[in-house]
């Protein structure tokens, strides 16, 4: 069924619904993520760090980010620092997740820096996740 603007309903639930963007290094943590999510009722893209990933953040708009955090990669960092200084990311709600506790502390010591975002340490308890993502943007 279409609406009256040429959408069909099903197309206007999947418009409205609130959508995640996760980065993180490793593509079998991303497809978990992006499972998880869907089934969840939210929009999801998952991408690896990538040159161009601010870009892809600006032009996708998300709801939310989860950017990983590891020991030895500075893309994370870089990517933080450039959302934090940009008007227009600042204010997207992100949620950092790491194996390394201690990168997650570092982030949200230099809020000049890397602004306050929420941290969830890896392994992380499914519900915790899921509880984390409401509590910054609401249910799907």
């Amino acid at each position: 069924m279409t609406s009256n603007h040429g959408i069909s309903r099903a197309e206007q639930t999947q418009q409205r619904r609130k959508h995640i963007l996760a980065i993180d290094g490793a593509s079998d943590f991303l497809e978990v993520l992006r499972h998880l999510f869907v089934g969840e009722r939210y929009n999801v893209t998952t991408t690896n760090f990538v040159e161009r990933t601010h870009n892809m953040i600006v032009a996708l708009a998300p709801d939310l980010l989860i950017v990983d955090l590891a020991m030895g990669q500075q893309a994370g960092w870089r990517l933080l620092e450039h959302l934090h200084r940009d008007g227009v990311t600042r204010n997207i709600p992100l949620l950092l997740t790491s194996a390394a506790p201690e990168l997650l502390r570092q982030a949200q010591a230099d809020v000049e820096r890397y602004g306050r975002p929420s941290v969830l340490a890896k392994p992380m308890d499914i519900d915790d996740l899921l509880s984390a993502v409401d509590e910054l943007i609401g249910p799907a």
